[in-house]
């Protein structure tokens, strides 16, 4: 069987090792599956052995993007499975080995147990965020949020919580108030138009563009 004849960390990430059987460099390894397999010089390893640890660093490789990807922002599971499949597909292109089901799987797995996938906080940080920076109307917020892969359940929960809860006047409101400069000069009618188009598309109800234009009209 394959010995361990070498361990030696990473030059650009000490927290990685090289593990070389029988004087060849065969993976790497992160520190967690070196402590969990006790992969040290002398052990033996089966052919069965080798190929389930090189399935496993193929995941402690990916899981090193995912750490990148959520430094910039929260995702959701199915942006991760988006990514990964992506990921894939690149790699097909240049021949190289896919990704398998099985290793997108536990990739999620293991995000879900380190508390990186939350869809639920997702939803929550996505509405809030969105909303303070875009104001956007319900229906979009919505329709954004079940293109991320966020079940109905979550959506309306999140939407109807009371603390992410924004008058949709106010935010309305507040995003024709953004382009008054550019229109103030307009024709009563041809503001109307303009102003009724660009909520419609933030995803504002009829019932609250109608009062918005109408209360900024009267102070025109």
């Amino acid at each position: 069987m394959p010995k361990i004849t070498e361990v030696t960390p990473q030059k650009k990430n000490p927290h990685r090792f090289n593990i070389y059987l029988d004087g060849q460099f065969v993976f790497g390894a992160d520190e967690n599956l070196m402590v969990n397999r006790r992969l040290v010089v002398g052990k033996e390893l089966s052919t069965s052995d080798v190929e389930h640890l090189i399935k496993e660093t193929e995941v402690g490789k990916l899981m090193e993007r995912m750490y990148r990807l959520f430094s910039i922002r929260q995702r959701s599971e199915k942006e991760v499975r988006d990514y990964l499949k992506n990921l894939s597909f690149k790699r097909r292109l240049k021949e190289q080995e896919e990704i398998s089901s099985f290793i997108v799987d536990t990739i999620v797995a293991r995000l879900k147990q380190l508390k990186f996938i939350n869809d639920e906080e997702f939803a929550k940080a996505w509405v809030s965020a969105r909303r303070k920076s875009k104001q956007k109307g319900v229906r979009v917020l919505k329709q954004e949020l079940f293109q991320k892969g966020i079940n109905k359940e979550i959506i309306e929960e999140v939407i109807n919580d009371t603390g992410y809860v924004i008058s949709e006047a106010e935010l309305a409101k507040q995003a024709l108030e953004k382009r008054m400069k550019i229109w103030k000069n307009l024709p009563t009618l041809e503001f109307k138009k303009k102003a009724y188009e660009f909520l419609t598309r933030r995803g504002f109800e009829f019932s609250v563009i109608k009062e918005v234009v109408e209360n900024v009209l009267q102070k025109r």
